[in-house]
């Protein structure tokens, strides 16, 4: 492998991204005669032609275009390797612990929030539908859903149920509201949130949610509430993490920046870390 001068590799660079000698010796401070020179004697070394002179610039040639691509990644990288060595960042980073549906329909489209008011940390969402056990787990923060509080109970006879989690929510809902002549085990598991709500979508039944999850379709239409203010089934957000942990600001202004999320999120009643 021929070595190859760092000077007329980054010549060749400026020169492929202003395709222009003039432009390119005013950005490296130098003369436009200085540029040539150092480009020709790269190619010379390499045994190919890189640009084809016109009247008016330069045009690089199959060559040219494979070079200047490994170019312009490799001065990227450079000069990215050159800052963080510069102006070293302390960076931090913090993992949510959170299920799947929860993530992709709630939290992912919030992330941006998180960064603005931490900058230096560097988030991991982690996704499982178990429990976190904070002693053996590197989880910061874990976020779940309550159990749905009901008020009122209108008749599902005649409706396919759509279940996420194999009976427990349809189970656990009709028992509260007292229902009768409903089996909770009869239906379509989906799975998940996610795949209930899409079956929904599709008219395969009756699905039980948040209105978190469902308000993008509910305002579009797409989806309806089959009996609209009678069910109020709504799930509560929670933001768990160890006590001792709140000392830490980091952790501390991340849960009071979830609970802000929540509280203004409908139907999401998270209480105070």
């Amino acid at each position: 492998m021929k070595r190859i001068p760092v000077g007329p590799l980054r010549a060749f660079d400026v020169a492929a991204r202003n395709l222009n000698l003039t432009a390119a010796a005013e950005e490296m401070n130098v003369t436009h005669a200085a540029v040539s020179r150092q480009v020709k004697q790269l190619e010379q070394r390499l045994g190919v032609q890189l640009f084809e002179r016109l009247p008016r610039g330069l045009k690089l040639t199959v060559h040219g275009a494979l070079l200047a691509e490994g170019t312009r990644e490799a001065f990227d990288r450079l000069a990215t390797a050159i800052e963080d060595v510069s102006a070293p960042a302390v960076r931090r980073k913090l993992t949510i612990s959170t299920f799947s549906s929860l993530a992709t329909r709630w939290l992912m489209p919030r992330v941006q929030g998180f960064s603005t008011l931490f900058p230096e940390t560097d988030l991991q969402v982690s996704t499982t539908a178990r429990l976190v056990d904070f002693s053996r787990e590197d989880v910061d923060v874990a976020v779940r859903f309550g159990g749905p509080p009901i008020k009122t109970y209108a008749d599902l006879k005649g409706h396919t149920l759509l279940h996420d989690d194999a009976y427990r929510t349809w189970t656990h809902w009709l028992e509260a509201v007292g229902a009768k002549g409903v089996n909770a085990r009869r239906g379509i598991i989906c799975g998940d949130r996610n795949s209930m709500l899409a079956a929904a979508l599709e008219g395969q039944g009756v699905g039980i949610t948040s209105d978190l999850f469902a308000q993008n379709d509910l305002r579009s239409g797409r989806l309806v509430k089959v009996f609209d203010a009678e069910v109020n089934a709504t799930f509560g957000i929670y933001a768990v993490c160890l006590p001792r942990r709140l000392n830490d600001p980091l952790i501390a202004g991340t849960m009071d920046w979830l609970v802000r999320e929540a509280q203004a999120s409908p139907d999401a009643h998270p209480p105070a870390p």
